[in-house]
């Protein structure tokens, strides 16, 4: 079988390598002024500004644009939007306000022939200066620039301020945006490009001779010693068996203990033998997206040199057809010695989570957090743009709903109902693997709490894509989605 090579992530087209550039000698210019929250405009700058322009800004206009003899010029200015319901959780934060600003200016911006930019911030907010960056990074991330070659940059970009620790702010916005492409990138990918093989090979290359940090590989093989017999019947029908990737980090003192972050990796969903109808099966090279946070999550935290110390584990594995396949009715036995009747072969994330959620929980962690493209039925709820939440814990669950309203990248807080427990029962096994009817999401989280062994845990059933281009998306693919809001996790509040 033929496989496409897969293009090194440092072959994306990231920030850092923009910052600080000398304005191009030639060719269009352009520059951003970046009014932040409570900053005013500055008599000089108005002084350059069109009348009609003038008024606009004046009465509090987000964003403007006039030409003068030198540059094109934008005026950006952030403000207050208070939802005043929900817990303020959906009311734009100066990060989340900033970001999505500038990230949208900068796709204007792009769409003309402009070689030079700079942006210009006049503010006193290090969240807002952080949130402009990333908004940048987001949105000059296009697929089709990346892979399967990359293309050479055609801007260079300048970010000022006044801020003493400038550099510092700088470099952590670059490791966010790098982070949160990455995942979009690896959701990107098709499946006959990112195999579970390749994805192996993928991770290796990124992380393995970065400081502090070691990369173990569990192949089918191991998986089968290790007694994870979800894990392997997922990935039995495919070329590519099953594999469990481990990120390892200590970034922390010796004596301190790890948040351990599981992801949903499988590469193709096409179901198993209940198959999936064409629809639901074309955009199932997504269904990685839970591992995809993870690694972003991961580079972030390996990049900034948190003090911390992480676990990362990829489960990965292709849900194929072939001859192998495990079958709707098979008896699994889990690593934790549970049996799962299996009632339908595409509810298969929530198999490979579990025995790999076991192996993460034998160590005690603080937290274990889970990430995964789960259910359609949390998107029937919630809707494409907010996950939903579940956890055993209120403390850590309240840590990260407000992690993500700080970082403009919400999730909604689910309820783990016990009368639903009973529905998981099987009359051959200890539990099944999915239920039919209503509350798919809630029962698929009830059956992952089985496996977390009473340590704090945290489960996001996300749904990793963007539908259509919009606001700083330059086009439909992955988004991201939580990388943001678990870095803020991971760097205030662990």
């Amino acid at each position: 079988m033929m496989q496409i090579s897969v293009p090194a992530t440092k072959s994306l087209p990231w920030l850092n390598t923009c910052l600080n550039e000398k304005a191009a000698k030639d060719g269009i210019s352009a520059q951003v002024f970046f009014i932040g929250r409570g900053a005013k405009l500055s008599p000089t700058l108005l002084k350059t500004v069109p009348a009609s322009v003038k008024k606009k800004l004046t009465d509090k206009s987000s964003m403007e644009s006039f030409e003068t003899k030198n540059h094109k010029n934008w005026i950006l200015q952030a403000q207050v939007v208070q939802s005043g319901n929900h817990y303020e959780l959906f009311s734009p934060s100066p990060y989340a306000m900033a970001r999505d600003l500038m990230g949208t200016c900068f796709r204007q911006i792009s769409q003309q022939p402009v070689k030079s930019l700079v942006v210009q911030y006049f503010g006193e907010s290090e969240d807002e200066l952080m949130g402009l960056c990333v908004g940048i990074e987001m949105a000059q991330y296009r697929f089709k620039d990346v892979w399967p070659q990359s293309k050479a940059k055609k801007m260079k970009i300048q970010i000022k301020s006044s801020f003493k620790n400038h550099k510092a702010l700088l470099q952590e916005a670059c490791a966010l945006g790098e982070g949160v492409n990455i995942a979009r990138y690896l959701v990107d990918l098709p499946a006959n490009a990112l195999t579970p093989k390749n994805y192996v090979s993928l991770l290796q290359q990124h992380f393995s001779k970065k400081a502090k940090t070691q990369v173990t590989v569990w192949d089918h093989k191991r998986l089968e010693k290790e007694k994870m017999g979800l894990h392997v019947a997922v990935g039995q029908g495919s070329h590519d068996k099953s594999y469990m990737v481990r990120v390892q980090y200590r970034g922390g003192k010796t004596n301190d203990k790890t948040v351990a972050f599981v992801g949903k990796g499988i590469t193709f969903d096409s179901g198993g033998l209940d198959i999936k109808p064409s629809v639901g099966m074309r955009l199932m090279k997504k269904d990685m997206g839970g591992s995809a946070c993870v690694v972003g999550l991961a580079h972030y935290v390996v990049a900034t040199k948190l003090a911390v110390n992480c676990d990362f584990y990829l489960a990965l594995a292709e849900n194929a057809i072939s001859e192998d396949s495990f079958r709707p009715g098979d008896v699994l036995t889990a690593r934790n010695g549970k049996t799962v009747e299996i009632h339908n072969t595409d509810a298969e994330g929530r198999l490979v989570l579990a025995d790999v959620m076991t192996v993460a929980s034998e160590s005690k962690p603080a937290f274990l957090i889970d990430v995964a493209t789960l259910t359609g039925a949390i998107k029937m709820g919630l809707g494409s743009s907010v996950p939903g939440l579940f956890s055993n814990d209120d403390n850590l669950a309240d840590s990260l709903l407000q992690a993500g309203k700080l970082r403009g990248d919400n999730s909604w807080r689910m309820p783990l109902v016990p009368q639903e427990k009973s529905r998981l029962k099987s009359d051959v096994a200890d539990m099944v693997n999915c239920t039919e009817g209503y509350g798919g999401a809630v029962t698929a989280a009830l059956f992952l709490e089985h496996f977390v062994n009473k340590v704090p845990w945290a489960h996001f059933d996300i749904y990793a894509w963007n539908d259509r281009p919009n606001g700083l998306f330059a086009a439909s693919g992955g988004s991201g989605q939580i990388v943001q809001a678990l870095s803020h996790f991971v760097s205030h509040q662990v």
